[in-house]
């Protein structure tokens, strides 16, 4: 019984929305170990199995989605047109301790030009796109690493219910990977580091900072579409993002027609108030987290970014945690989805790749999703704040209800 209301929850919130795909071990709280340096190995041709994997639906521990299934696809496709050159993703595998088996992989990116990069930028996507954050968020990072003269270090992780692990990993890899860019790479130790975020990576790298230190040692922290959402509450927001993500109407993200959307949220939403799944930490948990462990001079390294017409927003909660006036928010014209940007056809592959890159991608030559204004519209922000620039439009949070937010625009 509890495995069918799992899958049930799952498929409404994934196979739908792609907003999460999670383990069924809530009870497994976090501990307060911090990482110690580890030494790494460069391998950029070679590729995580963990990535390459498709979803399981006869397990329902292991349910990945739609979302999932066409995000693999199209990662297949850029392992076939992946030519190494400069300035394009890089695999790096890091490995870990002699107790650690296996290895983990992260991606970067590094400067088109082949010069020593200005700053490093470590990135954490949303829940399940996250999960592919070199095709997902490819766009957006590759024009703000041109803009700023940045490496990039996107870390792909598969989401859980236990925030708190999926946060502390992240932290690990982000040292494995710096260790790698300055001892293998010749990156100098002293250039700027950044932390960017975006919706749950942004909840991650608020709690990877608060619990490990990290703060101290990055030049600035940007959160982009803040979510805090607590584990119902994401399933009841679920209409939205997939009203967004338009999945009944784009058959390049799913197949056949409309599905019956509020029969399954409501029926998920109930299943989980019934069985009291939460993440860990939880909303109220983190609030906690992020209050006590983010003083004045964390604050003032913080920005946050959000969207008119984001409703899937906590950067109001997040706010609420301090002073009013503590925390500078930048408001821009846009959604939930405004990071991301795909933009791939098939004539980009080499000539013998094609053929396979166009059944993977179910026979369209091309695929697109966004908004390529909103999204330059985001770059600047984000650049000009790394830059040490003011928002251009503030946003004065003067109420939040249940992570939502009312904000009352200020412009300089």
């Amino acid at each position: 019984m509890m495995n069918s209301i799992l899958a049930l929850a799952a498929t409404a919130q994934v196979l739908f929305l792609g907003s999460l795909a999670f383990t069924t071990d809530p009870y497994s709280y976090y501990s307060r170990s911090c990482y110690s340096r580890s030494r790494v190995k460069s391998a950029p041709n070679r590729r995580s199995n963990l990535l390459r994997s498709q979803p399981n639906d006869e397990d329902p521990t292991q349910i990945g989605g739609d979302l999932v299934t066409h995000l693999a696809r199209i990662d297949k496709q850029w392992g076939l047109a992946k030519r190494n050159e400069i300035g394009d993703w890089q695999v790096l595998e890091l490995k870990g301790n002699e107790q650690q088996d296996g290895s983990d992989i992260v991606y970067l990116l590094e400067p088109a030009s082949g010069a020593s990069p200005s700053c490093v930028i470590f990135f954490l996507g949303g829940a399940v796109l996250g999960q592919f954050p070199h095709i997902a968020y490819s766009e957006f990072l590759k024009r703000l690493a041109v803009r700023m003269g940045a490496a990039v270090v996107a870390i792909p992780y598969e989401v859980g219910l236990d925030h708190f692990s999926i946060a502390q990993k992240g932290v690990k890899l982000m040292k494995s990977a710096l260790i790698e860019c300055e001892d293998v790479r010749g990156y100098s130790s002293s250039i700027p580091k950044y932390n960017v975020g975006h919706s749950l990576g942004g909840k991650l790298h608020s709690i990877g900072m608060a619990a490990t230190g990290i703060g101290e040692d990055i030049a600035g922290c940007g959160m982009i579409s803040y979510n805090n959402f607590g584990f119902a509450q994401t399933i009841q927001m679920a209409r939205a993002f997939a009203n967004e993500l338009q999945v009944s109407k784009n058959p390049r993200f799913g197949e056949g027609g409309p599905m019956p959307f509020d029969a399954l949220f409501d029926l998920a939403s109930n299943a989980i108030n019934a069985v009291g799944l939460e993440f860990s930490p939880s909303p109220d948990q983190t609030d906690q987290i992020i209050s006590k462990k983010f003083d004045e001079n964390m604050l003032q390294k913080t920005r946050l970014f959000s969207f008119q017409d984001d409703e899937l927003d906590s950067t109001g909660r997040f706010v609420d945690c301090f002073p009013s006036g503590a925390t500078e928010v930048s408001l821009l014209p846009g959604s939930h989805l405004t990071p991301v940007f795909l933009r791939l056809g098939v004539d980009d592959f080499p000539e013998e790749a094609r053929d396979m890159a166009s059944q993977a991608s179910g026979g369209f030559q091309n695929i697109s999703f966004g908004d390529e204004d909103l999204l330059d519209q985001l770059v600047d922000e984000v650049s000009n704040w790394m830059l040490g620039k003011p928002p251009t439009r503030r946003a004065d949070f003067s109420t939040s209800v249940a992570g939502l937010i009312d904000a009352e625009v200020i412009t300089d």
